[in-house]
């Protein structure tokens, strides 16, 4: 990457430069302010964000009063040389309000996700409907998996989709967790997007054994398999949110959630990119541990085929029957 010099900077009439202030860890807007030529060799010098206040006309240091500094880990400069971002490391949030970012509220009006929502809705119209052997108990024989783009990447979805659906699940699930957990395999694509949006770490329950000690295994039985999980990189006292690719019967919630809190782990949320409505999974694991599954997109057959709804709140109106 080209680099320039202080002196490439365009500062306006009043000696101010705007700079946007982004996430290092997640990539997130935190807020916009300005800067003179004082406060961007301030920051410079120190590697703390420094700005200018047009309203009281001075210096200031991000976090001086609150506690919330900014670590800057980058500073880019826009084609016209006349704009800032600073990549930064925060302390803690970067709104006066304690929302973690000053951009907390939408334009009313202006989102129209409609195209996303077909593109999405087409994708399951054009699903695969394969029929595997029931396994969980003995009240049915056969499964209906969905060969889709979404869960398992067949076809390859468009990575719109992925970050709209990796958004929706961000807005809707809690910041405050210290870890990401996900059993593999499926659910490793979508979990990944949230961690890194969250900020936090991607802890991954594995179907083998690593050869390290775990820190719990658990029997497990979906619709159409059975197994062991070995469950590593949590530790006790770790607040989780529970991410999956699509939940169906409700067997792999229920055989992680049955688990975790022999080991101290604490799942305070829990989300997945795509429900199977009709097998009533979601329902299972609330009626057995008061956990509510959000899921942007929901799916129930019918009939004639599978009928798509996009919920942006998660599904919840759904599970309660409200919708």
């Amino acid at each position: 990457m080209k680099s320039l010099s202080l002196k490439d900077v365009k500062f306006d009439e009043r000696g101010l430069v705007p700079v946007i202030v982004q996430d290092w860890n997640t990539g997130k807007i935190l807020m916009q302010a300005y800067a003179n030529r004082e406060a961007i060799e301030l920051t410079l010098r120190t590697g703390l964000a420094h700005f200018y206040s047009r309203s009281r006309g001075k210096l200031w240091l991000k976090g001086e009063t609150s506690g919330n500094y900014q670590r800057v880990r980058r500073m880019l400069v826009d084609c016209d040389g006349d704009s800032i971002i600073y990549v930064v490391e925060p302390a803690g949030p970067a709104c006066h309000t304690g929302n973690y970012s000053c951009f907390y509220r939408s334009l009313e009006g202006f989102e129209n996700y409609d195209e996303l929502r077909n593109e999405i809705i087409k994708y399951f119209e054009n699903a695969i409907l394969i029929r595997k052997t029931w396994v969980r108990d003995q009240s049915q024989s056969s499964y209906e998996y969905v060969l889709n783009p979404i869960t398992e990447n067949v076809p390859p979805p468009s990575p719109r989709v992925m970050s709209f659906l990796a958004n929706v699940i961000d807005s809707i699930t809690t910041d405050d967790i210290d870890k990401v957990l996900v059993p593999e395999t499926f659910g490793i694509p979508i979990a990944t997007l949230i961690a890194e949006r969250k900020g936090r770490p991607l802890a991954i329950i594995r179907k083998r054994d690593l050869g390290a000690p775990p820190a719990a295994t658990a029997e497990y039985y979906s619709g159409y398999e059975k197994g062991t999980y070995y469950i590593y990189g949590v530790n006790e006292g770790d607040s989780v949110l529970l991410i999956d690719d699509a939940i169906s019967t409700g067997g792999t919630f229920e055989s992680i959630l049955a688990t975790l809190p022999k080991i101290g782990v604490n799942v305070v949320d829990a989300a997945v990119s795509m429900s199977k409505e009709f097998y009533g999974g979601r329902r299972l694991i609330f009626e057995k541990f008061g956990v509510i599954v959000k899921a942007p997109v929901l799916l129930y057959l019918k009939d004639d085929g599978i009928k798509v709804r996009i919920s942006e709140s998660g599904g919840i109106k759904e599970l309660f029957g409200y919708a």
